[in-house]
């Protein structure tokens, strides 16, 4: 009969010569493939260097986000390397984005699938995009309203987009205005833009031009060039705020500046008028005269154009 004191010690010594074994293996291991690991740590900092998005709450902040338009078609074969090597659904999000870079759109829908699985919030929104192109605005609705709930700010634009337009869900104006506020609170001009556009119009709220030239304000401070016309429009006619053609001219001017045709046409014709625009301001006195209505970051709580991808 073998003793207890005897199986244990047998036990002791089976365990620790596995954890030896073990252990010699795994060094064994690491010095076999210490380059491989070495490459596939370089490849994964390429692709985040090399497609990753603004708006992509998630990504690597070591570098500084791409914007689509220029990703280098070589982050096709670097994100896809990472994340087969991985499967890491950040690098299967930004393979995506450099496979659209490319025109590759099947190639770019399997990619974001993958990373909406591992449940990637920001691929949610270009996966969102291409069902809704093909015709799925229900799973479109669907996906933005995922990835706004977890605070993607391009998500929250594009689900404000869903309820102004009834993409996938009836048209709701006061559940838009809440997710444009939300982009809007994130950084947003163009969500800025569009509340100050509802308030405007009148059709799906009440209108109320007060409103609207505080959120068209924000939006001409952040750059919003569609503000700046409008907003002029609004001096130039008097329209909620009392009629001033020099601050009208102010505006088309800023317009102007960043390109805008029409912008230039208004200032020409107020010009021809004799209507002359101020001296410029710096960027931060844009607009002074309607300080008391700009609508800061932080002033809004954070409860909340077509839909955009990244």
């Amino acid at each position: 009969m073998v003793s207890r004191s005897n199986k244990v010690n047998r036990m002791m010594l089976l365990a620790t010569g596995s954890a030896v074994a073990l252990c010699m293996l795994t060094v064994s291991l690491n010095a076999e493939q210490r380059a491989k690991v070495e490459h596939t740590a370089a490849l994964q900092s390429d692709c985040d260097r090399m497609a990753g998005s603004a708006y992509d709450r998630d990504r690597n902040a070591t570098f500084a986000p791409v914007d689509i338009d220029n990703i280098d078609v070589q982050a096709i074969g670097v994100c896809r390397t990472a994340f087969e090597a991985t499967g890491n659904p950040r690098f299967a999000y930004q393979l995506g984005r450099a496979l659209n870079k490319a025109q590759e759109p099947d190639e770019a829908m399997a990619a974001y699938e993958a990373a909406v699985g591992g449940g990637y919030s920001a691929a949610k929104v270009n996966f969102g995009m291409l069902m809704g192109r093909l015709g799925d605005v229900q799973a479109e609705f669907k996906l933005y309203s995922e990835a706004a709930t977890s605070g993607n700010v391009l998500a929250q634009y594009n689900l404000g987009v869903a309820y102004r337009d009834g993409l996938g869900t009836n048209p709701d104006g006061q559940q838009a205005l809440k997710w444009f506020e939300k982009a809007a609170v994130g950084g947003d001009d163009t969500a800025a833009f569009n509340i100050g556009s509802i308030y405007d119009e009148g059709k799906l709220v009440p209108e109320d031009n007060q409103t609207a030239i505080a959120w068209y304000d924000l939006a001409a401070q952040r750059g919003s060039t569609d503000a700046m016309i409008n907003l002029g429009l609004m001096y130039e006619n008097g329209e909620g705020i009392a009629a001033n053609p020099q601050r009208a001219a102010e505006m088309f001017r800023a317009a102007a500046d960043k390109g805008d045709v029409f912008g230039a046409y208004k200032l020409a014709q107020l010009e021809d008028h004799g209507v002359t625009p101020p001296a410029p301001h710096e960027p931060d006195q844009l607009a002074e005269s309607v300080s008391t209505l700009v609508l800061k970051q932080g002033d809004v709580e954070p409860f909340g154009l077509k839909p955009k991808d990244i």
